[in-house]
């Protein structure tokens, strides 16, 4: 699909830049401010539609981003007010104009034009660096029709390391977190490990090590594709047919490094399901972006993690970060 994009990305000057988008409607207004940034996580975004994070504290070591992979998976029924769908315009700004003010904040900004399988829409990523990885705040905004109540967009976490392609690597070559190049030196499939990890039961569970692509269902997720597969639930998940495995307990998906000393990983609020592996080494976490009517905006939030640290690390700070129980 043929999409426009504006990106932003900070640099030592201070510059206000402003771009129109062939096809829409937005004027697109970029900031970009000079930063004396504390925090070790650095965002770049030099591909098209995609982002690269590096950390000074785990050298040698960079983790890709696809802000969109495929075609959603649609279901249900349009809403048609805001307070049907339980949305406020106001508050997605003001969380926004909230996220502006970070230090070293970057904007991703993409207008999504009606074709085959979408909706005219506009999307605003906002990732602002911490300590710990990258908050991150993804901002929807609907045109003359919204979107139903499920509307599935799947997020792409590259992990690839050496053994990946050379296009993939100039996006993310991550060793530290990389199976297919562990599994290079782990020739017998019955014994490779795992550093793929999701939540079941309140504990921690590796995924299969295994290059085929496995996922799982999340409590939403099991709502959903129980309301839209009636009879029988599909075998497999997403648009990379990941072989489904048992729900997990939210959409919190990690790798870690091989001896447990190091930790990544991804979180969406609304993920309805996530799945591993595929040709880039990555994980994946498909967010449900839909129940919006239109001219309306939906903010969702979100966090990369990346520190020193274990799964039970990973699992405090998630909890402080999003107190709220997963939606059923």
């Amino acid at each position: 699909m043929k999409n426009c994009v504006t990106n932003v990305v900070t640099t030592v000057t201070l510059l206000a830049l402003t771009a129109t988008c062939v096809g829409s409607s937005h004027k697109e207004e970029n900031q970009v401010r000079e930063e004396n940034l504390t925090t070790p996580i650095r965002i770049d975004l030099t591909r098209k539609g995609f982002a690269s994070f590096t950390n000074s504290r785990h050298p040698g070591n960079k983790i890709g981003y696809r802000f969109f992979e495929h075609s959603p998976l649609v279901y249900g029924a349009i809403p048609q007010t805001a307070e049907e769908a339980g949305v406020s315009k106001k508050k997605s700004e003001d969380a926004a104009d909230k996220f502006s003010n970070r230090q070293g904040v970057v904007v991703y900004r993409h207008p999504i034009r009606k074709e085959e399988g979408w909706e005219k829409q506009y999307w605003t990523f906002h990732m602002a660096p911490t300590d710990d990885g990258i908050d991150l705040l993804w901002v929807i905004e609907t045109g003359e029709r919204g979107l139903p109540l499920y509307y599935g967009v799947q997020q792409c976490f590259r992990l690839g390391g050496s053994s990946n392609a050379d296009w993939r690597r100039r996006i993310a070559e991550t060793p530290a977190f990389s199976e297919y190049d562990l599994w290079e030196s782990q020739k017998d499939v019955g014994s490779r490990t795992s550093l793929s990890w999701v939540l079941r039961n309140d504990e921690w569970e590796a995924l299969p090590a295994i290059r085929e692509g496995v996922g799982a269902r999340t409590p939403l997720g099991m709502k959903i594709d129980n309301a839209r597969f009636q009879m029988k639930l599909p075998d497999v998940i997403g648009p990379y047919k990941a072989v489904a495995q048992d729900p997990v307990y939210c959409g919190l998906i990690t790798r870690t490094d091989v001896e447990g000393k190091w930790i990544c990983g991804i979180y969406w609020e609304g993920t309805s399901h996530v799945t591993n592996h595929h040709p880039a080494d990555c994980l994946h976490a498909i967010v449900n972006v839909g129940n919006v009517p239109a001219h309306s905006k939906r903010s969702i939030r979100g966090k990369i993690y990346w520190f020193k640290g274990s799964k039970n690390d990973l699992l405090t700070k998630w909890r402080t970060d999003f107190p709220e129980p997963p939606p059923e």
